[in-house]
């Protein structure tokens, strides 16, 4: 085994030779597709190690657990072990997700990224983000679900930090001042309750610069009843529209840049009563109105991790109480997907903050309150192992017979009428009840 292994690993240092940062990995053809490709054409395509490498890349599309952002997870992926982690997450649209990891044990390995949206009818869509050193950034257009993917190369892994947070994908119109200054937000009843507000409000003094919120070409420069003096600016997908200006500085067709002066706060239109604000809206094709905040607000920040929540990665635990939730994501709100009985045993496969995202050992995932487990250093009791005993040594594994397992062994947990049990020379089985 450890000349196979060997041998592995000469072949794929010629898949490692480009280095290890995300940006080299995630390129406008699939680089887990391309590093597939090297695979099936190398001489290690029919090896077992690849085919399993391959087939846990896949399962772990199906069976993803639900995690509310931003959030952040410490997981260790163990090097001889094919591996994956995923995550399931929601993003509104105007939310730019950024997404990061980061290696606290082999820099050198390589870790493919890889985000999906998942469709109305369940269908993975594989969608191209924006590259960054060791991370990446991804505009949601639309109020969507996503599945993100986490895989080392074959041969590779250790300890990681991974992150899943957002920010707005736009530059605030008004130089100096920022979401939090928002004063009246989209959708509020206006006029009596016949009509609703197309935008958001953001009192300011007048004569502040307003600047453009993506470079652009400016399509109109007029004046209204309602919004007085205003100015819209188009880019792609999105027109953005600038009231109540007290002064325009740009001419219909100017092509501006990010950042560009398009005119000053005031109060003119129907806010001629009020203090000076700017209203922005934005719009899509056919004039359908958008609310602007999410374009603007970044994540709360989420608690640092600290190396001691890596203390119980890939280690066996089991249930401390008679009966715990197994839940889809790591919160009371998530759905639950099992209920665990005492002793059950799981093997732990990430932590965040107060939670354990744990497998089961029939290879499903979920999370589970971390005060809910003890260690499973202590035994819960002892049995006599003979010869005519029926054993495994993984659960996915056939089962076997052998004397020379024979001997008094160690209860360490329980799972689906077997024993896990250690013997006096520290093997780990699987006992049949």
């Amino acid at each position: 085994m450890r000349n196979t292994i060997a041998y592995i690993g000469f072949v794929l240092i010629g898949f490692s030779c480009q280095g290890t940062r995300i940006e080299q990995l995630l390129r406008p053809a699939s680089p887990y597709e391309k590093y597939v490709q090297d695979l099936n054409a190398s001489t290690l395509k029919n090896s077992g190690m690849v085919k399993e490498w391959i087939r846990v890349g896949q399962t772990v599309l199906a069976d993803t657990t639900l995690v509310s952002l931003p959030y952040r997870e410490m997981t260790q992926f163990d090097p001889a072990v094919p591996d994956a982690a995923s995550f399931r997450f929601s993003a509104v649209e105007g939310q730019q997700l950024a997404i990061s990891l980061t290696p606290y044990a082999d820099t050198t390995a390589r870790y493919f990224l890889d985000l999906f949206e998942i469709r109305a009818d369940g269908e993975l869509k594989s969608v191209r983000p924006e590259l960054g050193e060791y991370g990446l950034t991804y505009p949601s257009g639309s109020d969507a679900t996503y599945l993100l993917r986490v895989q080392p190369e074959l041969l590779k892994g250790g300890l990681v930090e991974i992150t899943v947070t957002y920010t707005g994908s736009l530059a605030f119109p008004i130089s100096g001042k920022s979401y939090v200054n928002i004063g009246s937000f989209f959708g509020v009843p206006r006029d009596g309750g016949r009509r609703t507000h197309e935008g958001v409000d953001v009192f300011a003094e007048r004569g502040m610069p307003v600047v453009a919120v993506s470079e652009g070409r400016v399509t109109r420069v007029g004046n209204n009843r309602l919004g007085g003096n205003t100015v819209s600016l188009s880019s792609g997908r999105y027109s953005f529209y600038y009231a109540h200006l007290d002064t325009q500085l740009v001419s219909m067709g100017n092509s501006v840049s990010l950042g560009d002066t398009l005119g000053t706060v005031g109060n003119t239109g129907n806010a001629i009563t009020t203090a000076p604000h700017l209203h922005f809206g934005i719009y899509k094709v056919g004039r359908k109105s958008v609310d602007p905040l999410p374009f603007f607000r970044d994540a709360p920040q989420v608690p640092r991790l600290e190396m001691a929540d890596a203390a119980r990665l890939n280690s066996w635990v089991r249930v401390s109480e008679p009966v715990v939730n197994l839940r889809q994501g790591p919160s009371t709100v998530n759905t639950i997907l099992a209920k665990l009985e005492k002793d059950e045993l799981l093997r732990v496969a990430g932590n965040s903050k107060g939670w354990l995202k744990i497998r089961l050992p029939n290879g499903h995932m979920g999370y589970i309150a971390e005060n809910l487990v003890v260690a499973t250093e202590d035994p819960l009791t002892q049995r006599e192992l003979t010869g005519d005993d029926v054993v495994k040594t993984r659960w996915d594994y056939p089962e076997f017979q052998h004397a020379a397992l024979a001997g008094t062994v160690d209860v360490l947990g329980r799972f689906e009428g077997y024993d896990f049990v250690k013997t006096e020379k520290g093997i780990m089985l699987w006992m049949r009840r």
